[in-house]
C-alpha cells in the first residue's frame, strides 16, 4: 500500500505488455514505480498473441526468454493467404534480433511481463483505474485513482502523486 502522503516516482497507467515492459525496466534502474491496472490479471484478450523477433528480443533482455522458450509454439516465418494467394515467409535476418517469433496467449503474455516487472520492484495495482489526472502549475504530477475491493465491497478513491 501506498500512504497518502507518498510520492512514486513514475505512475504507469496500464498493465498491458507495454506499460508493464516500461515499469520493469524503470524499476530495474531504481525507480519507485506504481502499475494502476484496471483489469485482473490473467485476463483475456482477442490480440497480441503472435510475438514477431523484435518482440521477442525486448522479453529477452527482460530475462523472459526460458519462459518463452519452455512453454509456448515458436515460429520461424507467416503465411500470408489472400485473394487465392499463399505466400510462406521466413522472417528476415537481422543483426539485432533472432530469427523467430513465438506465439503466447495474451493472458499469459500481460501476467509474464507484470510479473516480472513486480520482481524488479514495481508495484502493481490490480482492479485500479486512474480516473482524472491530477495537475499542479499546469504539469500532471499524478490521478486520481478509483480502487475497486474484493468482490462486491465496494471501492476507495485516493489521489496519487508521483514525479
Amino acid at each position: 500500500m501506498t500512504s497518502p502522503d507518498h510520492q512514486h516516482d513514475v505512475m504507469v497507467i496500464g498493465g498491458g505488455p507495454a506499460g508493464a515492459s516500461a515499469a520493469y525496466w524503470l524499476a530495474e534502474a531504481g525507480h519507485d514505480v506504481l502499475v494502476v491496472e484496471r483489469k485482473r490479471f490473467p485476463r483475456e484478450k482477442t490480440c497480441g498473441d503472435g510475438l514477431t523477433p523484435r518482440a521477442v528480443a525486448q522479453l529477452e533482455d527482460m530475462g523472459l526468454g526460458e519462459r518463452l522458450a519452455a512453454g509456448h509454439l515458436r515460429y520461424d516465418g507467416l503465411r500470408s493467404i489472400a485473394h487465392g494467394v499463399t505466400l510462406e515467409l521466413a522472417w528476415p535476418e537481422h543483426p539485432s534480433y533472432p530469427s523467430y517469433g513465438y506465439v503466447v496467449r495474451r493472458r499469459d503474455l500481460d501476467e509474464m511481463v507484470a510479473d516480472r516487472a513486480v520482481k524488479a520492484g514495481a508495484t502493481l495495482w490490480h482492479g485500479a483505474e486512474a480516473t482524472a489526472p491530477i495537475v499542479d502549475g499546469g504539469l500532471v504530477t499524478g490521478a486520481m485513482v478509483h480502487r475497486k475491493e474484493e468482490e462486491g465491497a465496494g471501492h476507495t478513491v485516493e489521489g496519487v502523486r508521483a514525479r
